[in-house]
């Protein structure tokens, strides 16, 4: 059992709820901009379908963590002013009442705001390796694994007995899955993810012409890459940490990775759009398949783009076209002076479409 002493589960409660409400204001200002990227700066452009999906995803993040923050601000309500009122230790009973519906409730919207995000890393990451399937066969199961365990976890939740902590027995099995699938579903994808750039990188040096400078932009997307699954990826191993070690810590891990998904998601749409990322790839230009259509190769655009969940058309190379013609003038009376026939004369030219035209 938790220690009460030391760390009660109302202070703990409370903290969290202090964290979540930072971080939700973050989120906020956060998904402010980067719905201002997707939609109103790319009008130019013109919207993509990609660029659609991104805001829709980011919306739902927000309305999760929206309703997260509402049921933990109506049981903080419940807990130290009504339950407050009735008893001195009101509120830490309330807390400790596992399978109260607004805890379930809080629960679901946790598990289905992870799931929302693991997926679309595994949609990344087909992306990303040119929407080969098999490669999302592991990711796929690990998400299904972490589905069952996060919503059979949330069965148990309910039906746990007054009286009993969420460290019970018949719990433990099930949170302690659900944690570690997702961190493992996170980690497999950015590795991948990774590698694939490192290996798109390689094979656009090799067909790079002479002379002409490499561009670093795909060690800044996993650079980008690696520091967003690292944010995330330290709050679950705090977050599992907390709960091994049954500490009431790991409510306030619990609460704050909440918004803290949607924090990291919308950096990476705020640094692609602004630019940070896709600077090198324009200016390097090119789409460098190296064999064709053969579909192995992964131009350097279309890498950079997928990688942050941005269609490779939202920021084209606009082809300039070049209009050049020469005009030539003849004075046919000065040929004809000179002995020169018709025939001989010489022809205007459109150097533009290829073609000569006689006088």
């Amino acid at each position: 059992m938790p220690d009460e002493k030391t760390f009660p589960l109302a202070r703990a409660e409370l903290i969290a709820l202090f964290m979540e409400s930072m971080l939700f204001g973050a989120f906020t200002v956060l998904y402010a901009i980067a719905a201002w990227i997707l939609l109103y700066r790319e009008k130019l452009r013109g919207r993509s379908r990609t660029n659609r999906m991104l805001f829709a995803t980011s919306t739902v993040m927000w309305v999760l963590s929206v309703a997260h923050l509402a049921i933990d601000v109506v049981r903080a309500v419940q807990g130290f002013v009504v339950w407050g009122a009735r008893q001195a230790d009101g509120a830490e009973a309330f807390y400790n009442i596992v399978s109260d519906p607004t805890e379930v409730a809080k629960d679901v919207v946790y598990i289905t705001m992870t799931l929302v995000a693991d997926s679309f890393v595994s949609y990344r990451l087909w992306v990303v390796w040119n929407r080969v399937w098999w490669v999302l066969i592991v990711p796929v199961l690990l998400l299904i694994a972490t589905a069952i365990a996060g919503y059979g976890a949330c069965v148990e939740v309910g039906l746990t007995k007054a009286g009993d902590a969420i460290f019970a027995g018949n719990l433990k099995p099930w949170i302690e899955s659900f944690f570690a699938l997702s961190l493992t579903t996170n980690l497999f994808a950015t590795l991948l993810i990774a590698a694939r750039i490192m290996w798109s990188n390689r094979r656009v040096r090799r067909y790079r012409p002479k002379g002409v400078p490499v561009a670093g932009s795909h060690w800044e997307v996993i650079e980008t890459m690696i520091q967003s699954a690292a944010i995330y990826s330290a709050a679950l191993i705090s977050l599992l940490g907390t709960y091994l070690a049954n500490s009431n810590a790991q409510y306030v891990c619990l609460d704050t990775i909440q918004p803290l998904i949607g924090i990291v998601f919308t950096l990476i749409i705020i640094r692609v759009g602004l630019g940070y990322t896709v600077n090198d790839s324009v200016s390097g230009g090119g789409n460098v398949s190296g064999h064709g259509d053969s579909g192995r190769g992964v131009p350097a655009v279309q890498l950079q783009s997928a990688v942050n969940g941005v269609d490779t058309n939202a920021y084209p190379l606009q082809p300039v076209a070049i209009n050049v013609s020469v005009s030539r003038t003849y004075d046919r009376a000065s040929f004809e002076g000179f002995g020169y026939d018709r025939k001989d004369a010489p022809m205007s030219s459109d150097v533009e479409s290829g073609t000569a035209a006689s006088l």
